[in-house]
C-alpha cells in the first residue's frame, strides 16, 4: 500500500518543497517520519535535537512529529517548536507516535503553531503497544490525502 502512496505523490510533492523535522525518544516517532519522508519523496528529514529550528525558512511545508509523554507532546518537541521563526502562513502538519492516550498532544502544537503563524493542515497519530511498518500505513496516508486537497 505505501508504494501506491509514494506512486500517487510523484507528480503533487514536485513543487512542494517539504520539512520533516521530529523528536524521537525510543525510534517509533523517527520511523514515523521516515515513512512520511518516503511518501513525500524528501530527504529532507531531521532531529530536532541537532537541527537548527531557521531550517524550516527553506522549506514550503512543515511536518513536525513529537511522541506522547504524559498526554503532551515531548518537552523538547513544544520547546523547538516555540523557537521556530515565523510561519507567514506556511502549512503545517503534525503527527505524533503513542501507546496509551495521545490526551491533548496534536491540539498543543496546533495552537503554538498558530501563534507563531502556521496553518495546520492535519495531524496524524500513530498507537502501538510495539510499532510496526505497517502501523504508520494508515496514518501516513492519512497525510498524503490532506495534502492532496
Amino acid at each position: 500500500m505505501l508504494r501506491k502512496i509514494i506512486y500517487s505523490l510523484s507528480s503533487l510533492f514536485d513543487a512542494m518543497k517539504a520539512c520533516i523535522l521530529y523528536f524521537s525518544q525510543t525510534g517509533n516517532t523517527k520511523k514515523f517520519a521516515e515513512t512520511i519522508a518516503k511518501s513525500l519523496e524528501t530527504n529532507a528529514i531531521f532531529d530536532i535535537t541537532t537541527t537548527e529550528p531557521t531550517i524550516v525558512n527553506d522549506y514550503d511545508l512543515l511536518v513536525l512529529g513529537t511522541p506522547v509523554h504524559g498526554f503532551n507532546p515531548s518537552k523538547e518537541a513544544m520547546a523547538y517548536m516555540k523557537s521556530l521563526p515565523e510561519g507567514n502562513g506556511k502549512e503545517a502538519v503534525l503527527f505524533c507516535t503513542y501507546r496509551i492516550w495521545k490526551g491533548g498532544t496534536l491540539g498543543k502544537l496546533k495552537k503554538g503553531l498558530k501563534k507563531k503563524g502556521y496553518t495546520t493542515i492535519t495531524c496524524a497519530s500513530a498507537k502501538a503497544k510495539e510499532f510496526t511498518a505497517e502501523d504508520f500505513v494508515e496514518p501516513t496516508a492519512q497525510i498524503v490525502k490532506a495534502l492532496k486537497k
